[in-house]
């Protein structure tokens, strides 16, 4: 019961993310705030919660805004079971650590996605796009996560702590 509370704020992360975020974009890009919160539990709660939650997330997005079904699933699995992995090794409640992790993240996101889309045939300038989308979004979710990093942690915190609350049997 417990988990339901992160795929229902996944939820309303994609409604926010398709309705009022548009009107936030620098460049043309827009943050990624699905990704931001699945990385950021992927960090917090190992590869196995990175694996439910970006399953949901990516086939949600998938099919919602995509035409390939796979894509953003396949792409948001992969980097966050990898932050999940790596995790270990580092202090997870840190937004120094954060940061690192969502620019790398989100620069393997992108590139995930782009070699998906050359594999489609898809006709772009795969450098150019790189430059140009993988880097600003990179930045900009690196520089979100900096502010919203500890409420991550304080709601996952939250959470944890207090499962009688959030599994109670009725």
């Amino acid at each position: 019961m417990k988990r339901l509370y992160k795929y229902l704020l996944i939820l309303l992360l994609i409604i926010l993310q398709s309705s009022l975020f548009k009107f936030i974009d620098i460049l043309g890009i827009k943050p990624d705030a699905v990704f931001i919160f699945v990385l950021s539990l992927s960090l917090l709660n190992g590869p196995w919660e990175a694996v439910y939650l970006s399953l949901f997330a990516g086939l949600v997005q998938d099919v919602i805004f995509n035409n390939a079904l796979g894509v953003s699933t396949f792409s948001l699995l992969v980097v966050s079971y990898i932050t999940g992995l790596l995790s270990k090794n580092v202090f997870k409640e840190s937004t120094f650590v954060a940061f690192v992790f969502t620019f790398l993240g989100t620069l393997l996101y992108n590139l995930i996605i782009m070699f998906s889309m050359v594999l489609m045939k898809y006709q772009f300038n795969f450098l150019e796009s790189l430059l140009d989308v993988g880097m600003i979004q990179s930045v900009y979710n690196s520089l979100i996560v900096a502010f919203v990093y500890r409420y991550i942690v304080a709601f996952n915190r939250y959470v944890s702590e207090n499962k009688k609350l959030f599994s109670r049997k009725s």
